[in-house]
């Protein structure tokens, strides 16, 4: 099993286009904000990649939850913005259409990958082995992709990298034969050991983002996304929907895992 890292939305078009099983992974905190809706039960988290798309599903069902963040912060109009601590409600109803500013772009752009994981440290152990086991299922390589900064793909965003290296930590347990294969991929893995678990909340907090998120009073949310395996959930793309303005939504639902050997 070959191990990729590559970011942003170029590192989602890849998944894609080279039939990658692939993980987006947003850290802070879009990842562990549609884990905790699967989590405790939402049927779906339909992801879109517009304000105004999520905006237009939730007129066309008004049963929907709406989740809308930008800069951080909710989006008017929506039920919820990404903060994974207010989405915890035991027996969520329904379904969830989510849009944010990094996570979104990368899902719809790597929808048309063989299968599409969303993953953090939250899940890390979930996600390592579904995605692990798609791996095998299909002969293919699997591909880890930081959602990044949408305001430049160049910067370096730390607390996905070390997400990734959290998820290849978890894929090198469960599966032997995992080696990493690119610059971007080992960086990730060794910045993870140099951490180590204990210390990542103090590492997203230092974050540029993190600090970012304490600044708008989100430092719960950054302690919690920093967290490991607390959600056993395995959120996976199980179909891609036609949307009124002729763009794309990826329906995402959680996977179950066969037996751990």
């Amino acid at each position: 099993m070959r191990i990729l890292v590559h970011s942003g939305r170029v590192g989602a078009e890849r998944g894609a286009r080279e039939g990658l099983v692939t993980v987006v992974v947003d850290a802070l905190r879009a990842s562990a904000t549609i884990a905790s809706f699967l989590e405790f039960g939402a049927t779906e988290v339909m992801v879109v990649e517009h304000v105004e798309q999520a905006l237009a599903e939730k007129r066309r069902r008004p049963e929907t939850i709406l989740v809308g963040e930008r800069k951080c912060l909710r989006v008017e109009g929506c039920d919820y913005g990404n903060a994974p601590l207010r989405c915890g409600c035991p027996g969520l109803p329904g379904p969830v259409v989510f849009t944010s500013s990094n996570c979104s772009r990368c899902c719809v752009a790597a929808a048309s990958a063989p299968r599409l994981f969303v993953g953090t440290t939250v899940n890390a152990t979930a996600v390592a082995r579904a995605a692990g086991q798609a791996v095998q299922e299909l002969d293919a390589d699997l591909l880890l992709v930081p959602a990044g900064s949408v305001e430049d793909e160049t910067r370096f965003n730390m607390e996905d990298h070390l997400a990734c290296g959290a998820l290849i930590r978890k894929l090198e347990e469960y599966f032997p034969t995992a080696r990493v294969a690119n610059d971007a991929a080992r960086a990730a893995r060794a910045l993870f050991v140099r951490v180590g678990e204990k210390r990542l909340p103090r590492a997203f907090l230092r974050t540029d983002h993190g600090r970012r998120l304490v600044e708008v009073g989100c430092e719960a949310d950054v302690r919690w996304a920093a967290r490991v395996d607390v959600y056993q959930t395995a959120p996976v793309l199980t179909e891609i929907r036609s949307l009124e303005d002729g763009g794309i939504g990826a329906a995402l639902t959680n996977q179950p895992l066969a037996p751990a050997v």
